[in-house]
């Protein structure tokens, strides 16, 4: 999809049949005197859990401007999307692989120093 390529139906069969194994039913619910409405997926909880990330693809895919704004890792073993807070962000986790790249950095640094 972020290439520009039609979903192909085998996905969209398996994004269909997780939403539809885990489906979304809403009931009323009497707190004392307050009479909420709520919303909540049905199920087991496997189900439930490939429903609710089957629904987040949904959304992504179904949206061309979220679509779009999702990048690629920068880090070279990482195969991981992510969708940047800041317009620089270059790694999916700060934590992991930035710190990686900034330790591979730096060893550069270090080795390039001593020659």
């Amino acid at each position: 999809a972020r290439a520009g390529e039609p979903v192909p139906a085998a996905v969209l069969a398996g994004l269909n049949a997780a939403l539809g194994a885990a489906p979304v039913v809403g009931e009323l619910v009497l707190d004392g005197a307050e009479l909420t409405y709520r919303q909540r997926r049905a199920g087991r909880t496997a189900d439930r859990l490939a429903a609710e990330l089957a629904a987040a693809v949904a959304e992504l895919i179904a949206d061309p401007v979220e679509l779009a704004a999702l990048r690629e890792c920068a880090a070279e073993d990482c195969v991981l999307l992510f969708r940047p807070m800041n317009p620089r962000r270059q790694w999916c986790s700060a934590a992991r692989c930035g710190n990686r790249a900034r330790v591979a950095r730096h060893y550069r640094r270090q080795k390039g120093a001593e020659a």
